[in-house]
């Protein structure tokens, strides 16, 4: 598995209209998770899963901290942030292998899997930053 900046996806007009139609239907939400568990936490560092199959989507969640993805399994997957957030839609495409990426900290949005495959990840929280 390598690091490397995320490639992303030209949105198409059907894909920005299933985006905007996810944000609506989830306005209002609560704050969650950035995964779908803990693995390992202690001072320094906390360790999430996330598995997202086709048309599933993470809790709406913010990144207080630094994180770092590896990105095992997928094809695609949208950040959507929420309305009036400084940053709108963007959607990675998973190269095959796999991926490590950074993430600042900063943002909220949901992680919605737009592809076909499964999508699965570890993320790593620096607590500490």
């Amino acid at each position: 598995m390598k690091h490397s900046e995320p490639e992303y996806v030209e949105i198409t007009p059907e894909l920005k209209a299933r985006l905007e139609k996810f944000r609506d239907e989830h306005e209002g939400a609560e704050l969650g998770g950035v995964g779908t568990q803990v693995l390992f936490e202690d001072d320094r560092v906390r360790i999430w899963e996330l598995t997202l199959e086709p048309g599933e989507a993470s809790d709406l969640h913010r990144h207080d901290h630094e994180y770092y993805l590896v990105i095992d399994s997928g094809d695609m997957v949208a950040g959507v942030c929420p309305k009036g957030a400084p940053m709108d839609f963007f959607v990675g495409k998973i190269p095959k292998g796999g991926n490590t990426v950074r993430v600042p900290k900063g943002n909220t949005e949901w992680a919605y899997n737009v592809g076909n495959e499964r999508y699965h990840e570890i993320l790593i929280e620096l607590l500490d930053t």
